[in-house]
């Protein structure tokens, strides 16, 4: 409850007329207006505001619109801006306000979608004393709840909110005292908005993107590779609707990951699919990447843009414009054709195949090596032989050796990433966390070489396509020449790096550590 404006919601025992007639009753009580409310609750897909422990409403009340963001322990509101026009979709559509700032570093690039609607009547009253100061303000307000596509959930009976006016808090306690002495009324200690999702049937955090098993070192390896495809196959059809609709390019992006994810863990997790179903699936799987590809280099590079941009002198910086509006028409166009490849029967019967397959028991599968195995056994003789595969082909690579040779370190560090992910739970935390730590930190590496590499190219790619299309003014060519050498100056640099940050992954601590956790087996004790 807020000590700033406390709440009472009522329930099928009271009456908001009730509660009215005998607020009136007791106190001089005058109403000063009443209005017609709508609310509207908003969160990313992946619930960051939540969180974060906030969540954001759009209030519509007369003529007045505001984005008002609150605690959810309290309802307690933290910072609210006015605006005008559409409701904004991303942060960066904001007014410039404190709330904008703040909403930025919790949202990133995600949308803001909603989430439920409330809508209602609002009456407000004043309290006054004897010499008929205003010492209180009395809030009475009912209505009901609206899902995302409009369904109605459920009617809230009333809430009864106390607005105190400062100089005056003893007619706050003393209202407060009646309310729930006299009225038997419950102040609410928990926040408005949990009651509401749960009013629609909503779960928060329903949804993330990261991986969170909870799986014992004596489950069988085959229900536990079933259980982490379920998971990753989960994750790929619900960010379907999103990628489809273009609400914003997480949606695709976690949708490629996890399709990454189902591909590594189809080929390295193994003895617990018959080698006809892995052979047989990943072509399929592989195929869903490569739909999905094009659309995300565009969403890439205009995420890059900004960077791009500043990246640049400034007498150079709107040379780029025709860069941009490129990006966008061929962004449009690449996801209308990856959208008509989504809605295909292919598409379909690809996530519906490998579904059928891992909810059905498989009476070939019992006789391969690892079905049985406990994951125990499993996980760390193959996270080993990948973590020294990764060893072997790093310390081969030199000053001389070929970008390719980098890239296919990237690889193996990816998959043994994944694998390590996959079983993090059968590991002691505070062991798995310097191996994962340590990892990234050459990924990280890996990942801007090739990265920089890529983009390089691509621009290069994009410079001859822009001329195919039309005339680019020669100052746009030079920019994009500047920005090509800038990426290449930069790869150059994280080449260098490389040396150190391979050397710090294969010091003699690291390699101990990885050798005491996987190929020694140093899983969880049973509780």
């Amino acid at each position: 409850m807020s000590t700033n404006a406390p709440e009472f919601r009522l329930s099928g025992a009271h009456a908001l007329a009730g509660i009215e007639s005998a607020l009136k009753s007791e106190f001089r009580l005058e109403e000063e207006s009443e209005t017609r409310f709508d609310h509207v609750y908003y969160d990313s897909f992946d619930w960051r505001l939540y969180q974060a422990g906030a969540y954001l409403r759009r209030e519509f009340e007369k003529d007045r619109r505001h984005l008002i963001m609150s605690g959810l322990g309290d309802d307690s509101p933290k910072e609210s801006v006015a605006f005008t026009g559409d409701m904004p979709r991303f942060y960066w559509d904001f007014p410039e306000s404190v709330l904008k700032e703040n909403i930025s570093d919790i949202l990133d690039i995600r949308a803001l979608l909603p989430l439920f609607e409330l809508r209602g009547v609002s009456r407000s009253f004043r309290m006054l004393d004897d010499a008929r100061k205003t010492v209180l303000r009395v809030q009475l307000k009912q209505g009901s709840t609206y899902d995302a596509q409009g369904r109605m959930g459920t009617h809230v009976d009333g809430i009864v909110r106390l607005v105190p006016v400062r100089g005056y808090e003893k007619f706050l306690r003393k209202v407060s005292r009646f309310l729930t002495a006299e009225m038997e009324l419950v102040a609410v200690t928990g926040s408005l908005f949990d009651e509401l999702l749960a009013s629609i049937g909503k779960v928060p955090s329903d949804y993330s993107s990261k991986l969170d098993f909870w799986f014992t070192p004596d489950m069988y390896s085959e229900a536990v590779a079933r259980h982490i495809h379920l998971h990753l196959l989960d994750t790929i059809e619900s960010n379907i609707p999103g990628t489809r609709d273009d609400l914003d390019s997480e949606f695709l992006h976690d949708l490629r990951v996890a399709v990454r994810r189902t591909r590594s863990a189809l080929t390295q997790i193994k003895g617990v699919f018959p080698e006809d179903v892995v052979e047989r699936f990943k072509p399929r799987l592989g195929w869903l990447g490569q739909i999905t590809g094009p659309t995300r280099d565009m969403h890439v590079y205009l995420l890059a843009f900004e960077e791009y941009r500043d990246s640049l002198p400034e007498r150079y910086r709107r040379d780029l414009d025709p860069l941009h509006r490129f990006l966008l028409v061929h962004q449009r166009t690449e996801h209308e054709k990856m959208v008509k490849q989504m809605e295909s029967e292919e598409f379909l019967q690809t996530l519906a195949d490998w579904r059928s397959y891992l909810v059905s028991p498989d009476p070939g599968a019992s006789a391969l090596p690892n079905t049985r195995s406990a994951v125990s056994e499993t996980a760390g003789k193959r996270i080993y032989k990948i973590y020294s595969r990764v060893l072997d082909e790093g310390l081969a690579i030199t000053d001389e050796s070929p970008p390719e040779s980098l890239h296919e370190l990237r690889k193996n560090c990816k998959k043994l990433r994944y694998l390590i992910e996959f079983y993090r739970s059968i590991y002691p935390e505070k062991d798995v966390k310097p191996a994962i730590r340590a990892l990234k930190i050459l990924l990280d590496n890996l990942g801007l070489f090739q990265d920089l590499e890529v983009q390089a190219l691509k621009l290069q790619e994009f410079a001859h396509q822009m001329g195919k299309e039309g005339e680019v003014p020669p100052d746009t060519l030079l920019a994009m020449g500047m920005l090509v050498d800038g990426l290449m100056k930069r790869q150059h640099q994280a080449r260098h790096r490389f040396g150190q940050r391979f050397a710090l992954f294969a010091d003699k601590e690291n390699r101990d550590h990885f050798k005491r956790m996987f190929s020694q087996g140093k899983v969880k004790q049973a509780a």
